[in-house]
């Protein structure tokens, strides 16, 4: 997801630490809905739905089913990873998976992946198993550091079993960082990438992601509620396009399904990075490319309508594995699906979720944009 200046921790004797938070709000819920409602020129009735909502922020550290000093922690792991003494860690202070942090050493830079609490073990032991075989076949991804013993997956009993993995540390920025799609060749090098992640020969167990494209009529009626209804309709109208989609006699592969300008980065080197396996499934090929076509490729200046978009990424991958007729004449809808669910996904967050953040507010005014200049100049 989206990311930002991170919260940082300074280490230090006793590891004291200095939090900021840039982008944890709170929202004034004692305010009149009126004034609200005015100010930001939406119905009375999309307004009340906010007294519902969550208003305590929550920050990474809160999705570990520990509250403990975290300096320990980052100490213990670094001495099981065998990476030498911290000097400095920091918590990437946004994003809405896991924990994670940045680590220094005289080593060098690692990042260490914290899983939340809602991650048993069957799902730390299956997204381990992702990041394994995505690095096996080649794809760009952050090298994974192993413990002495040869495991990938470490558990800290002395803070509730709580489990990470450890990487190394890619010098780079994601193209949300560039604050830009990716040009030319850029895109050529990331569908490749995509072409090497939907080749990946694992079926993992089903993981549910209440943001996948597939689950768009259960994430409506999770969130309708919150929504003004000039843009329930615009939902509806790519709703019914998906319907018509033949989704389960698609061809389907193993997906990463978040190739999103927060989890794409240029590196340093020249090369493309795919990052964050989270939310992998097996699921129609074409989810990848809508997904691409819905958030990477997007523009907000940019003349390229989300048709053109998921024409040209069709038309890359293509000469790489061949589509199908279906997938080629039902990717428009899929990738119309995805905007939708970007939209609704950051009502969840903010309304449900209680993550009123900078980065919430990016995924609603990216599916709102989206939907209004795709469905109403039509």
């Amino acid at each position: 997801m989206l990311r930002s200046n991170p919260c940082r921790f300074e280490s230090g004797p006793g590891h004291n630490q200095t939090l900021r938070e840039p982008f944890l709000r709170k929202t004034d819920i004692s305010a009149k809905k009126g004034d609200i409602a005015r100010a930001l020129k939406v119905d009375r009735s999309y307004i009340s739905n906010i007294e519902n909502m969550t208003t305590e922020k929550q920050t990474p550290l809160d999705r570990l089913n520990y509250s403990g000093e975290i300096g320990a922690v980052i100490n213990r792991l670094a001495g099981v990873y065998k990476i030498g003494s911290p000097t400095n860690f920091s918590v990437i202070g946004v994003g809405y998976e896991d924990c994670n942090v940045v680590i220094e050493t005289p080593s060098g830079k690692y990042v260490a992946k914290i899983f939340s609490k809602d991650r048993n073990s069957e799902a730390i032991i299956r997204y381990s198993i992702i990041m394994e075989k995505a690095v096996e076949v080649g794809i760009n991804h952050p090298p994974l550091i192993k413990t002495a013993d040869g495991r990938v997956v470490y558990s800290d009993g002395e803070a509730n079993d709580i489990s990470m993995v450890l990487m190394k540390f890619v010098d780079g920025q994601t193209f949300l960082e560039l604050d830009r799609a990716p040009d030319e060749e850029e895109e050529k090098a990331v569908v490749e990438q995509a072409v090497k992640v939907n080749g990946i020969d694992y079926h993992p167990p089903y993981l549910l992601d209440s943001w996948a494209i597939p689950n768009i009529k259960a994430m409506f009626e999770r969130t309708k509620q919150f929504i003004q209804s000039q843009d329930i309709q615009l939902i509806k109208q790519a709703m019914t396009q998906y319907a018509e989609i033949p989704v389960n006699n698609l061809p389907h592969c193993f997906v990463h399904g978040d190739f999103t300008k927060a989890n794409i980065m240029k590196g340093n080197d020249g090369k493309i990075y795919v990052l964050d396996f989270s939310v992998a499934n097996w699921y129609p090929r074409i989810q990848e490319l809508a997904v691409i076509a819905a958030n990477l490729l997007h523009e907000e200046n940019s003349s390229q309508t989300l048709r053109n978009r998921t024409e040209r990424v069709s038309e890359m991958y293509d000469k790489l594995t061949p589509l199908t007729p279906d997938e080629k004449k039902h990717l428009y809808a899929y990738a119309l699906a995805g905007v939708a669910m970007e939209f609704m996904g950051g009502h969840q967050e903010k309304f449900i979720k209680g993550n009123a953040t900078e980065e919430t507010e990016y995924w609603l005014n990216l599916g709102r944009s989206g939907l209004r200049k795709e469905l109403s100049e039509k």
